[in-house]
Order: C-alpha cells, then sequence, then structure tokens
C-alpha cells in the first residue's frame, strides 16, 4: 500500500473516531488494536504492552503530577486571589489598570503553576465581573484575560512541554527554559496592544485617580514575598542547575503547601479536591501518552512515517516553507481538537521529518509549544473559550468569547513569527545555562 494511503487512512480513521464521541484515549487505543491486527494478526497484540510501558514508566514524565499538583493547590485554596490583590496595590491610576494587572498576574502564576485553565476560572470568576461592574469592555475584557492564560503553559512550569520534550526525545529542562522568552515577549506584545487600544478607544476602559498609599503598598508587598519564594523553588532552582525538572517540581509542591497553609487557607476539603483533580489530569494525560506511542509505531512500522519523510526529503522546497507549513498544521487543528490530539498526531511525523531538514530541535519544538497554547483560545473550539464561557456572567456569549480571541490569536502569530526571525528569544536563554 502507498504510504500516503496509509496517511489518509491513519488520519481519517482518527477523525472518524473523534466525531464519534469517543474520548480521545479510546479512539488512539481502538485506532491501535485495528491497526495492529490488519498488519499481524492476533500476534500484533503484545506490541501494545510494551509501548503503554515505554510512554509512561520514564522519568521525564514524572514532573508532570507534581506540576499539576502545585497549581491546584494555589488553585483550590484560592491563595493566588492575594496575589492578584496585591499586585493592583502597584500598577497606580493608569488606564486599563484591571488589564494590565491581569496580564501580569498570568505571567507571574505561569512561573508558580502553568495551569491555564485555572489561570483562567480564577480571572474570569473573580476580575471578570469587576471589569464589568467598572465599565470595561467585555469582548476585550475576555480576551485579555484568556489571552494572559496562554501565557501559563509557555513559562515554566509547563506539563505541555514537559509532553513534548517526552515524546520529542530533547531536553526537558531546556525546553522548559526556552519558553520564558517567548511568554515575556507575548505578555509584553498583549500590554502593547491593550494600551494601543485603549487610546484609540479610551471608552474601553475607565480612568483612575485614586492610588494606593505607601503604606498599603509595603504590605502587598509583604503579601507577594510567599509567591516569590515559590517562582525560587520551581524556576529558579531549575536555571541554577541546582534542581532538576522533576526535583524543582517537588519543591514547588511543598512550597504551594506552605503558602496557602500561611494564609489560612489550606484545609482537608482543599487537599482533597487538589489530589483528586491531579489524579484525574494525569491519569487523562498518561493514558493519551500510551495510546499515542503505539498510534507512532504503527505509522512506522506500516511504512506511512518512512514514505512521508522520504517524500519531504526529495521536495527540496524552502526550510521556511517547510516550517509554515509544519506550524500552520497544528494552528489549524486547533481550531478543532484540543492539544493533546494535535501534539499526539503531529509529534510522532514530525519528529523524523526535522532530521532531513535539519532544524534546531529546541527552537521548532518551542514553537511548536507556543502553537499548543494558542490552541487553547483558537475558534471554534478551544478549551479555555469555553473555560470562559462557563465562568462568564450570563450578559456575555459565547459569539463576544469568540470575537475576544481574535485579536490575541493574531498577536500570538506575530509572536512566532519574530522567534523564527530571531530564534535566540528562545533558544539563547537554554542554551548559555546548559549548553548547546
Amino acid at each position: 500500500m502507498e504510504w500516503w494511503l496509509i496517511i489518509i487512512i491513519a488520519f481519517g480513521s482518527l477523525i472518524i473516531f473523534f466525531c464519534t464521541g469517543l474520548p480521545i484515549a479510546i479512539s488512539f487505543m481502538a485506532l491501535n488494536v485495528i491497526g495492529l491486527l490488519l498488519l499481524y494478526g492476533v500476534k500484533g497484540l503484545v506490541l501494545l504492552p510494551n509501548s503503554i510501558y515505554e510512554s509512561v514508566a520514564t522519568f521525564t514524565m514524572t514532573p508532570i503530577p507534581l506540576f499539576i499538583l502545585l497549581g491546584e493547590i494555589l488553585f483550590q485554596s484560592r491563595a493566588v486571589d492575594i496575589c492578584f490583590n496585591a499586585m493592583d496595590k502597584w500598577v497606580g491610576s493608569v488606564k486599563a489598570r484591571l488589564h494590565i494587572v491581569t496580564l501580569i498576574f498570568s505571567v507571574i502564576f505561569g512561573a508558580i503553576s502553568g495551569a491555564a485553565m485555572a489561570s483562567c476560572a480564577i480571572m474570569g470568576t473573580i476580575v471578570l465581573p469587576e471589569m464589568l461592574r467598572r465599565g470595561y469592555n467585555k469582548k476585550m475584557s475576555c480576551g485579555v484575560i484568556m489571552a494572559g492564560s496562554c501565557l501559563d503553559p509557555l513559562i515554566p512550569p509547563s506539563v505541555l512541554a514537559v509532553i513534548i520534550a517526552g515524546m520529542a526525545n530533547v531536553s526537558v529542562a531546556k525546553l522548559l527554559i526556552s519558553g520564558i522568552g517567548p511568554g515575556l515577549l507575548l505578555g509584553a506584545i498583549f500590554m502593547l496592544y491593550v494600551i494601543t487600544l485603549i487610546k484609540v478607544k479610551p471608552d474601553y476602559a475607565p480612568a483612575y485617580t485614586a492610588t494606593s498609599t505607601f503604606r498599603e503598598k509595603i504590605e502587598s508587598l509583604l503579601h507577594l514575598l510567599p509567591f516569590l519564594v515559590i517562582i525560587f523553588l520551581v524556576l529558579g532552582l531549575l536555571l541554577l542547575g541546582i534542581a532538576t525538572p522533576t526535583e524543582s517540581a517537588a519543591t514547588g509542591v511543598m512550597g504551594g503547601l506552605f503558602v496557602s497553609a500561611l494564609f489560612g487557607h489550606l484545609t482537608m476539603d482543599v487537599m482533597k479536591k487538589s489530589l483528586i483533580n491531579t489524579i484525574k489530569i494525569t491519569a487523562t494525560i498518561l493514558i493519551i501518552l500510551a495510546s499515542s506511542k503505539a498510534y507512532s509505531q504503527i505509522l512506522a512500522i506500516s511504512g506511512g512515517a518512512r514514505g512521508l519523510v522520504e517524500t519531504v526529503s526529495n521536495l527540496h522546497w524552502h526550510p521556511l516553507w517547510m516550517l509554515a507549513i509544519m506550524q500552520g498544521i497544528p494552528l489549524l487543528l486547533g481550531c478543532f481538537i484540543d492539544q493533546y490530539s494535535i501534539m499526539m498526531i503531529c509529534i510522532p511525523i514530525y519528529f523524523p521529518i526535522l532530521e532531513v531538514l535539519k532544524f534546531d530541535p529546541l527552537w521548532f519544538w518551542c514553537l511548536f509549544l507556543i502553537n499548543m497554547t494558542v490552541g487553547g483560545i483558537t475558534p471554534p473550539f478551544g478549551f479555555i473559550l469555553f473555560v470562559m464561557k462557563s465562568v462568564a456572567p450570563k450578559e456575555i456569549t459565547l459569539m463576544d468569547v469568540y470575537h475576544s480571541s481574535t485579536p490575541f490569536v493574531i498577536m500570538t502569530v506575530i509572536g512566532m513569527f519574530l522567534v523564527v526571525i530571531f530564534p535566540g528569544i528562545a533558544v539563547w536563554l537554554p542554551n548559555w545555562l546548559f549548553g548547546k
């Protein structure tokens, strides 16, 4: 059978399974079983246990439950509310004050947990109603909150970065650190957009005259210090080379427990909810990873992946055209399916192609990571869009949420272009810290 026909059948069957409403993991596993039966008969099924074990029984995956637990502890305990209120005291009486605070908070929260859905839920529940009450434009407010949430998986700690690194066989520490530059760049672009838009359309945000006193600012700074400790435990130890990603994740969890207890928010109910949610999310991720490993093996065994690589190597297209296609596909897929499904589909095929195109793996997979984060706010099926709709006041419709995300999707794509033109934004810091 021709390689292109194998690829079409594999992808077409997967899309059909998705459309039936089956869970992602079951869709992948069902396709794996069918593929192995067709290729080798019943004997081929012995490949499944080995591939499942190899995909999840690796040390690179151990930070995943710890990063998720850290985010859940801070989310369930509502300790992050204190962090947000403390930053609000320092911004001053500028236009679009809550928008600016939201973006700054997203950068800081990204350096604490990297949980995009948690960040969106917190901001949508606490800050969005206050924005609407003060007269902020509802579409712009939703867009700022969702865009800020997308920064969380870029700035370490990041579960998405750990998964991509594990599947693509790149350094977990390097890929985690590579997200810092693009994350700060996108945060700056979003702030510039907000400030510029407010100047053009002043009615989008109210003016502020009241400012915080010096005493209030000092008190708020004291409230921020515990969160800076968490950032040091997670990010600082990693940057200094003192801890591995797993060790920094573990110390971060201890820091999260300490901060929650310090503010009196650590209860048995908080711990119960945090642990249950962590188990659910981790189990879902690992099942998907296990299923995708067998899927990539079937593509390799059937000759589909090899045929695709040979065809690409003979195209003689300019590498930038290939890069545009390879990054454009997941961007388009993000409109219809979730991040984990996209990673499972693309990474097994992209991995061998990168060797032919001679791209820097760290740079390419950092671009791919940005692509995965923006997929959360890409209409019509970005998962962060639905989180926002679920927590937003009733006056905000789903179409409002869709419209609010579009400018930030465009700005994220612009940010990706800048990373393509200036690769050092992504690779300079990890290469300087850990060597090439």
